[in-house]
This record gives C-alpha cells, sequence and structure tokens, in this order.
C-alpha cells in the first residue's frame, strides 16, 4: 500500500505542478526567451549579411572605376591588340567576370572578338545619355556602367560584371557566428524573468482561495493584502466588490424580475416563464391579458401620481382574485400556482398552468371584472374602472408562446370592440378577420398611392324652393377591376389604421377645388365634407382646412363641415377651439347623424352649430314606426327654437318628402331626388335648374333616379 500511496502523491504533486500558475509562466517565458534569442541571432545574421553585401558593393564599384581608368588609354590610342590585352587582364582579376566596351549606339568594341553587337539595356542607355556611372544588381552579380572621356567628351561606356557572392559567409555560417548571442539572452531573461513573477504574483494564492470561497456562496470572506502596487488595488477593489455584492444581491434580482410600481412579476419574468410553459410536451393551460380600459383618461385627469396609485390598487386586487382562484388549478392539475405580472403601463397578464375548464376561466375572469370594477377614491372623487379581457388556451389554441401571445391579443382585441368591460376567448375566425383587415388596408395604401378614391357629389334639395342647396361629397374607391366599392366596406379599416386622416385630406382637397369650379361658372351650390374623429383630433386640423381653401380660392362660406354627434360632445371645450376660428371665417357647422349618439342638452345650447343632419335610420323607418316619427319631429321642432337649420338624409320615398315637408325640415337629400354622382353629371343638373329646365328633363337626373 505505502508504494502505492508515495505514487499517488508524486502523480497529484506532478499534476499540480503543471497546472500551476509558475510553471505555466517558467513555459512562456522560456518560450518568449527563446524567439527573442532566436530573433536576435536571426537579425544579426542579417545585419551581418547586409554589411557583407555593402562592402562587395563598394569593393566592385571601385574595381569597375579603375578598370575603366585602365582601359581608356589603349582605346584612346586606338589600339586593338593592346586594348584586349589590358581586358584579359582586367577580366582576370577576383571575382571580375566579365568586362565590354560599347560605342554610345550600343555596339560593342571590346573585345573585338564581338565587335559590333549589340548589347544595350537601360543602365546603358542612361550613361549614354547623362554620361554618369549606373549600376544593376541581378543575381547577386554587380553591373556597373561607367562612361569613357575622350578628351572631355563622352565616346563610350565600359560594362563591368562582379560576382558579390564572391568571399560572402553562408547563412548558417552567419547563424553559427551569432549563435553566442542568443544563449546570453536566453541564459539571463527565462531565470530573471521568472524570479520577477514569482515575486509579483505571489498574492495570488490568497485571492484565488478568496474567490474560490465567493464562487461557493460566502460573500463574507475578504483579502488581507498589504501592498500598494496593482495587486494591493486588486485586492482592495475585490473587497470592495463582495460588500456590494452582498448588499445588491436581492435588489438585483428583484429589478431583473419585477416591477417596482405593483411588486408583481415584470414582463421579462412573465415571458421567461411562458417560454417554459407553453410547449406541446408540456400540460395544457391559459393565458389572460388584462387591459384598464380608459386608463389614460384617469391618469391626464389626476396626473401620474394617482395614475400610479390606481395601478397599484389594481395589482392589489388582481393579486388577491388570482390567490382565491389559484389553488383549484394547483389542484386539479398538480402544476405551478398561476403567474401574474405587469406586462406593460396599464396591461396585465396571468399564465395559468394546468386550467382546463373554460367555465373555471370565466369565472376568474367575472371575478377580476368585479375587483376593477370596485369603486377607487381618487382626490376626494369616487372613480370607477373597467377593463377587458382575452383568453387563450394552450396548446389548443396556439403551441408556442409567440402564437399564444398572438392570438390573445385577437381575443381582447375582440373584447374592445364589445365596448370594454367584458372577456373574450381567443376563436380562429379572428386571426382571418385580422388578415382579412390587414389586406385591406395594404389595399387602401396601395390605392391612396394610385391615386384610386374619387368623390361623388349627392345634392341637397331646399323643400320651400324645391331646388338644389348644396351637396354632400361622399368618397368612393374606384378600384381597377372597375367596381365602384362605398365607404361602408372600407371606412371602419381607414379609421383603424389612420388612413381615414389622407382620405379625409384628399376629399375635402378635391371638394374644395370642385366647388370653387362651381362658383367660376356662376352655379351657387355648397360643399358639405364629413369630418372624421381622427382629422378633427388633429392640432393641425384649423390650419389643414384654411390650406385648402386657399389653394381652391374657394369663400369659406361655400364650405360646411359634418362632424358626428359622438365626436362632437367628445370633448366641447376643445371643440369651441378647433371650430371658433373657421366660424369666424364664415365655414358652417353640421352635426352629423345627429339622435344616434349621446348629446347632452346643455352642451347644445352652447355649442355654435348650424345644422342638425337627422340620421336617415329615423328617417326611413318614421313612416312604420310611430317612435321615430316623434324622434324626427322633436329634432325639428328643437332645431327650429335653436335656431338650426335641418338636413333629413336617407329621403327614398314620396311619403318621407311629404312628412318632412308637413314639419317643416329645411333640407332634404336620398335616393328620391338623386343618387351620390360625378362632378360632371352635378354640374349638369346645376346648368338645367340654373336655365329654369326641370330636373326631370336632365340625362343626369334621369340617371341618379
Amino acid at each position: 500500500m505505502r508504494p502505492f500511496s508515495t505514487r499517488g502523491r508524486f502523480v497529484n504533486l506532478r499534476h499540480n505542478i503543471r497546472s500551476s500558475l509558475v510553471f505555466k509562466a517558467f513555459i512562456w517565458f522560456g518560450l518568449a526567451a527563446l524567439v527573442a534569442a532566436m530573433l536576435v541571432v536571426a537579425l544579426s545574421a542579417v545585419q551581418e549579411r547586409f554589411y557583407q553585401q555593402a562592402h562587395a558593393q563598394t569593393q566592385g564599384l571601385a574595381l569597375a572605376n579603375a578598370s575603366a581608368a585602365a582601359l581608356t588609354p589603349t582605346l584612346l590610342r586606338q589600339d586593338a591588340r593592346l586594348a584586349d590585352q589590358a581586358r584579359l587582364r582586367l577580366v582576370g582579376q577576383r571575382a571580375v567576370l566579365d568586362i565590354h566596351v560599347l560605342d554610345l549606339s550600343g555596339k560593342v568594341i571590346l573585345p573585338t572578338t564581338t565587335r559590333n553587337t549589340n548589347r544595350t539595356s537601360a543602365e546603358f542607355k542612361q550613361t549614354a545619355s547623362s554620361g554618369r556611372t549606373s549600376i544593376r544588381i541581378q543575381g547577386g552579380v554587380l553591373y556597373s556602367f561607367i562612361p569613357l572621356y575622350d578628351d572631355g567628351r563622352l565616346s563610350a561606356v565600359m560594362s563591368h560584371s562582379y560576382d558579390l557572392t564572391k568571399d560572402q559567409t553562408g547563412a548558417w555560417g552567419l547563424v553559427l557566428k551569432n549563435i553566442w548571442r542568443g544563449l546570453i539572452l536566453l541564459g539571463v531573461a527565462v531565470p530573471a524573468g521568472l524570479l520577477v513573477f514569482i515575486r509579483l504574483t505571489s498574492p495570488l494564492a490568497e485571492l484565488n482561495r478568496a474567490a474560490a470561497q465567493a464562487a461557493a456562496g460566502d460573500l463574507s470572506v475578504r483579502l488581507d493584502v498589504d501592498r500598494k502596487d496593482e495587486i494591493g488595488v486588486l485586492s482592495s477593489n475585490f473587497n470592495t466588490m463582495l460588500d456590494r455584492l452582498k448588499s445588491n444581491f436581492d435588489r438585483t434580482r428583484w429589478l431583473a424580475y419585477g416591477d417596482s410600481l405593483t411588486r408583481l412579476a415584470n414582463k421579462t419574468a412573465f415571458n421567461e416563464q411562458l417560454q417554459k410553459q407553453v410547449r406541446l410536451e408540456r400540460p395544457p393551460g391559459a393565458l389572460m391579458l388584462i387591459d384598464l380600459d380608459g386608463f389614460k383618461r384617469f391618469n391626464d385627469a389626476y396626473g401620474q401620481e394617482e395614475g400610479d396609485r390606481i395601478l397599484t390598487i389594481v395589482a392589489q386586487r388582481l393579486r388577491k382574485v388570482v390567490s382565491e382562484h389559484a389553488p383549484r388549478f394547483a389542484a386539479a392539475s398538480g402544476q405551478s400556482r398561476p403567474l401574474l405580472a405587469r406586462l406593460s403601463g396599464d396591461e396585465f397578464g396571468v399564465l395559468i398552468p394546468g386550467a382546463r375548464s373554460a367555465p373555471e376561466l370565466q369565472n376568474m375572469a367575472n371575478a377580476i371584472l368585479e375587483a376593477i370594477a370596485a369603486p377607487i377614491d381618487l382626490s376626494g372623487h369616487n372613480a370607477c374602472l373597467s377593463a377587458r379581457i382575452g383568453i387563450a388556451l394552450y396548446p389548443h389554441d396556439a403551441g408556442d408562446a409567440r402564437n399564444l401571445l398572438t392570438s390573445v391579443n385577437f381575443a381582447i382585441d375582440e373584447a374592445k370592440k364589445s365596448g370594454g368591460g367584458t372577456w373574450c376567448f381567443f376563436e380562429p375566425s379572428m386571426s382571418q378577420k385580422a388578415i382579412r383587415r390587414m389586406t385591406l388596408q395594404n389595399e387602401m395604401r396601395r390605392a391612396l398611392r394610385e391615386q384610386e378614391f374619387v368623390v361623388h357629389y349627392q345634392p341637397k334639395i331646399d323643400v320651400r324652393e324645391g331646388t338644389i342647396a348644396g351637396c354632400e361629397a361622399l368618397v368612393r374607391w374606384q378600384q381597377p377591376s372597375g367596381k365602384l366599392v362605398g365607404p361602408g366596406a372600407f371606412i371602419e379599416a381607414a379609421e383603424e389604421s389612420g388612413l381615414i386622416r389622407e382620405i379625409g385630406d384628399f376629399v375635402l382637397d378635391e371638394s374644395c377645388q370642385a366647388a370653387a369650379r362651381w362658383e367660376s361658372a356662376g352655379y351657387n351650390c355648397g360643399v358639405a365634407v364629413n369630418v372624421s374623429s381622427l382629422q378633427f383630433a388633429s392640432n393641425d386640423f384649423t390650419q389643414t382646412v384654411f390650406a385648402a381653401l386657399a389653394r381652391a380660392g374657394l369663400p369659406p362660406s361655400k364650405l360646411e363641415l359634418e362632424l358626428t354627434e359622438s365626436v362632437a360632445m367628445t370633448n366641447p371645450e376643445r371643440m369651441l377651439e378647433q371650430i371658433g376660428p373657421l366660424r369666424e371665417k364664415g365655414v358652417r357647422f353640421a352635426i352629423d347623424d345627429f339622435g344616434t349618439g349621446h348629446s347632452s342638452l346643455a352642451y347644445l345650447t352652447r355649442l355654435p352649430f348650424d345644422v342638425f343632419k337627422i340620421d336617415q335610420s329615423f328617417v326611413q323607418s318614421m313612416t312604420e314606426d310611430k317612435h321615430a316619427r316623434v324622434i324626427v319631429q322633436t329634432v325639428l321642432a328643437m332645431a327650429e327654437s335653436l335656431g338650426y337649420r335641418t338636413v333629413a338624409e336617407g329621403v327614398e320615398t314620396r311619403e318621407h318628402f311629404a312628412f318632412l315637408q308637413l314639419h317643416c325640415c329645411d333640407y332634404v337629400q336620398g335616393y328620391y331626388f338623386a343618387k351620390p354622382m360625378v362632378e360632371a353629371d352635378l354640374v349638369g343638373m346645376l346648368h338645367a335648374e340654373k336655365e329654369n329646365l326641370s330636373r326631370a328633363e336632365t340625362p343626369s337626373y334621369a340617371e341618379a333616379v
């Protein structure tokens, strides 16, 4: 057993040595010093080779100049035999490879055996033209081109070849010659560097021990290193870091997964749990989204502080309801308890693992709505909230978190359409309707770009005079297929997407331009234009109307703007600010679809309207429904007493017209008189009326009715 134990200790010791920082430092310092030594030897060899080459070039050039001086006298005497002998003596010198003498045209004159042979080069041409020495080094040979002068005149050029590699030491010889430098560097650098490293890193063992304890969860460990260098600073910072980690650990976790206002889980925690729960292999469950109705109005009216208090109270009520229902879901499924979270400003979510029963979810949704609807005291006033809830089941409605969120949002949108204060389960038809609505909105954007929207005009008839007193502008969609689509098929989608503003501005511009043309032609016919809630809510509404009038050159008195009753009553004070400057310039205003909203008679006496338009639903049913007749009679009587003009829409029969005429309605419009028509047809009717022709005699009228 003893030898085995000793062998085991040896193996452990060897492992510890190999994994120690000092051993690694020894290896790395050794490798670095070896590389440095090799670089020193290589650089020394290169430097010596450079010096040898420079010396050889100097010798070669000096020998070339000496050879030129020796050949010049023989050439001047024009003794070819002596010149050849002198050349042979010079070529026989050490490392001289060849000597040629060329005339200025490039023909060889020495040696005489190769006379009249051309041997020109770029260096020769340079020397022949400049009279200066040129050199070229190629393949270890120095080629020198020396000018030869005869009585101060350049007469020839000598080409001298010299072997630079002669007597030069080879590469390995240079390395061996300088290897002692590398050995000295290696012998000094490795031990010295290792000693310095050991000295500097000795406190790291203590730091390593403390870090291991902190990693194990003991944040009370501290380092006691009394040094002023970087390691001392590191130890001090390490202690400070542990102090802050210990004091902020819980707070950091809460900030990551909690909502600081309501003390509920936040969106991050909710989404992580949603990703874990909503999988095909997991047990089924449900997701609820809760959106407060009209919270922004309370926040604007009472301020952000009171708005935060509302959210806190709602969160407490939701927590109580979820806690009451949680045991039933957990007991029935054996799953974890529901997770309640605040997802955004006034939106909450409840993830309910194990929920299978629709009645149980309905009971919980009703309890949530009832809890939220309880009055809340705000600055001495009782405020009552409502909410809408969307519910989706998994994996029945979706097999992953992303699609489940999409489904539940469809459900909450459907609940919103019901007016809020209710819940709604997801149904596949909701996504299909959303896709159709999105497709329609995309087609409308294309139609706006392609200018497919057109304006038709429906005349308004003066009941007393029987003449055209004006017209209403109505938008139509002229599709590429030729089909003419009425506003009922696309206005709702336009309002939802915000495209109604662009469409409304287009109708306003087109109507003003058309009315200006009628005015120029001498026709007394104003135009009424419907204004959407989004148009009217914009801050630049007044400027937009003035700009349209200015572009068209239309007098403001020829324009009438129609607001629905609900838009007019939403914010009467703001409405007065919007329409005041326009009425001062002569623009008239009408309440459209009067009787279908929730008007306050007190406000009606204050609002500066000119016209009441009675909704066609009352007009068309008044011959059969006595309640509708009473409403129409009441509206006409009230408008007369308040000094408003009245327009009845949807007049389609003689009985409708007779009843309205009997009860002193001012203007009527409907298919009994004319359908909405293009501008050219309306102009035809105006022209016929101006020429005292009967409307029935005009082709446009016959086609319109």
